[in-house]
């Protein structure tokens, strides 16, 4: 038998004539196919097969349907540039011609406004993409001729340091008349106080981070809590958000039946942290991710004047926890410096993840304070992290380097919707069995101490009790209704020594509870009556555990435990960061619960602006 031999090129095709061709040999195309080795083992005799032609099944007009399609493909190419911008013009002409008539159909509700602030929300974008560099340009000559100037910039920075002073006097003085307002402004200034008595290097901090963090913070809640545009603007994206991960109820019904949420917590709360994480995915693959975490921490670079790199992880926490966040700058972790390293942690720990957002909305945190509140986070956290662990080495990573985050490749969007969902698997479980063992722990130690006190006749001694009074002086410093101290230590201390998670879920009830007694009240005006700590609703003879907090009480409530600050987050950070830079396991020990600390602080800063600034007549 002849020898035979691979071939991955496929010859021309001929006539059952082998001598008329086709085309002529030189103008016909020539038809290549990469075949996969392990697939495909093409062989070609030089003996014809006897018993069977397969070139009788072959159509006559396939080499010439295959070279008029090679023809296409390279006039598009060579023209891409061309088609590129005509099919652009009709796609933005057709979205022009649609918006046009949506707002003729149905101007002034709330679809046309979501129509345009998203149309505006795109050109902003690609104005900016597109404008940058010349905007650059433009202003170069005069940025250069500031920066090198120190009598300049040394006259700019105290005229905002005047002015930012000037007009937080000036506001609060005719604005805020009430008592429990000023005594937040108290506890915000006790808490920069206690900052600065436990910082590692007092004598070289820097008050300039301190200050604009505190400015930041104090300039983004005036524009929620005090006008009704700021709040109505929040609140609206609060409601799209829930809108959005409301859609997640019909995956949990199709996989869990109609009855999924008799059990709610694990069939329809964990699906939201499904979504939310595939949604970033998605969010990542389209480059909009990775630019609003740029741009956001060039912000927080200039206004506080910190490293980029450490601005750019507080930026990257608002939308990811302390396990995920130190991956995104992992080529950086072992040039951090020490107070770097610091920042990087205590960011962590001051705020909560956007993949868990949808599951402490699911509680009854209010999204629009929820999403305040992690955006507040990040100025306050890099303002108490240069506090409590001021930078004394300079940074050894550049700008442009910080900037240019390093992403997850997808080839499509499919793909990193289903890598979204894989990767928030981790996280469902970790929450899921924390919750069990940390609600058995509490549980536990209660029957201890109610059997230790029961000894001595001692009735009622609990956890929450112990934390109830534990953290009264902290809960009354920051400026809580005064009829909620109690409840409010207990879940504070729920929230640090057990779970941030199930602190927000008990905090979450009591929300639910005042939303029930007041649609109790305002439809059946019936009566009801105190018993023990718990409400009980006459008419309909409902119970609501735990009582209810006031609307006061909730916004602070929903600034302060907005943060993954418990004592296991400890744990957790600890473990990510010595597996990423084992060589600074010694750094990273000496400073972790320094910045579990910073942490806590700052939300505890945040939720003190809030308590400064609100206003029920606003919120």
């Amino acid at each position: 038998m002849a020898e035979q031999h691979r071939v991955e090129t496929i010859a021309l095709v001929k006539r059952e004539c082998p001598e008329k061709e086709l085309f002529p040999e030189r103008t016909c195309p020539k038809a290549e196919h990469e075949y996969n080795k392990e697939d495909v083992d093409l062989f070609i005799s030089n003996t014809p097969d006897e018993g069977f032609d397969y070139r009788e099944h072959y159509l006559q007009c396939g080499a010439a349907f295959g070279w008029a399609r090679a023809s296409l493909c390279k006039t598009i190419i060579r023209n891409k540039s061309m088609l590129v911008a005509i099919c652009s013009l009709i796609a933005l002409t057709a979205y022009a011609v649609y918006v046009g008539f949506s707002i003729r159909f149905s101007f002034g509700d709330e679809g046309s406004l979501r129509l345009l602030l998203g149309t505006g929300f795109v050109a902003l974008i690609y104005a900016k993409v597109k404008l940058t560099t010349r905007v650059h340009e433009l202003l170069s000559p005069w940025s250069n001729k500031i920066s090198n100037s120190p009598s300049i910039t040394r006259t700019i920075r105290w005229l905002l340091y005047i002015g930012m002073v000037l007009f937080m006097a000036i506001y609060l003085g005719l604005n805020v008349t009430k008592a429990e307002n000023f005594l937040s402004l108290a506890g915000l200034t006790f808490f920069i106080l206690l900052g600065f008595l436990i910082s590692e290097h007092p004598e070289r901090v820097n008050w300039h981070a301190v200050f604009w963090g505190i400015g930041t913070q104090f300039l983004f809640a005036l524009m929620i809590l005090r006008t009704s545009f700021g709040f109505r603007c929040f609140r609206w994206l609060g409601e799209r958000l829930d809108e959005f991960l409301e859609h997640t109820n019909k995956g949990s019904e199709f996989v869990f039946g109609k009855t999924y949420q008799d059990h709610a917590f694990a069939f329809q709360v964990m699906p939201f942290i499904l979504m939310c994480s595939s949604t970033i995915n998605v969010l990542y693959y389209y480059g909009i991710l990775q630019g609003f975490v740029a741009n956001f921490g060039w912000l927080l670079s200039v206004c506080l004047g910190t490293s980029p790199v450490e601005s750019v992880n507080t930026a990257i926490n608002v939308v990811f926890g302390p396990a995920e966040s130190p991956l995104a700058i992992k080529p950086f972790l072992p040039h951090l410096t020490p107070s770097e390293l610091h920042a990087v942690m205590a960011a962590g720990f001051a705020s909560i993840a956007g993949t868990v957002f949808g599951m402490l909305t699911s509680f009854g945190a209010p999204a629009n304070h929820l999403l305040a509140a992690s955006v507040m986070s990040a100025p306050a956290a890099l303002a108490m992290s240069k506090l409590i662990a001021p930078e004394t080495q300079p940074t050894r990573i550049q700008a442009h380097d910080a900037y240019n985050i390093p992403v997850p490749k997808f080839n499509n969007l499919l793909e990193a919707v289903s890598e979204g969902a894989k990767d928030a698997i981790p996280i469902v479980a970790s929450v899921v069995v924390n919750q069990i063992i940390y609600i058995a722990i509490i549980n536990f130690v209660d029957s201890t101490l109610l059997w230790f006190g029961g000894r001595v006749g001692v009735a009622g001694l609990s956890f929450e009790f112990l934390c109830s009074y534990g953290f009264y002086p902290i809960v009354y410093v920051m400026g809580f209704s005064s009829t909620d101290f109690l409840k409010i230590g207990e879940l504070f201390g729920i929230k640090t020594f057990a779970n941030s998670f199930y602190g927000y879920q008990l905090f979450g009830k009591l929300i639910k509870n005042r939303h029930a007694f007041e649609h109790y009240v305002a439809s059946t005006n019936g009566t009801w009556h105190w018993e023990n700590r718990d409400i009980v609703l006459d008419l309909t003879n409902r119970t609501l555990p735990g009582g209810i907090l006031t609307k006061r009480s909730e916004v602070i409530g929903t600034y302060a435990f907005c943060g993954q600050n418990h004592l296991a987050a400890i744990g957790v950070t600890l473990g990510v960061f010595c597996t990423l830079i084992p060589a600074r396991k010694g750094t990273i020990t000496k400073y972790i619960a320094r910045a579990n600390v910073s942490g806590q602080l700052a939300c505890y800063m945040t939720a003190c602006i809030a308590g400064m600034l609100y206003d029920e007549s606003f919120v």
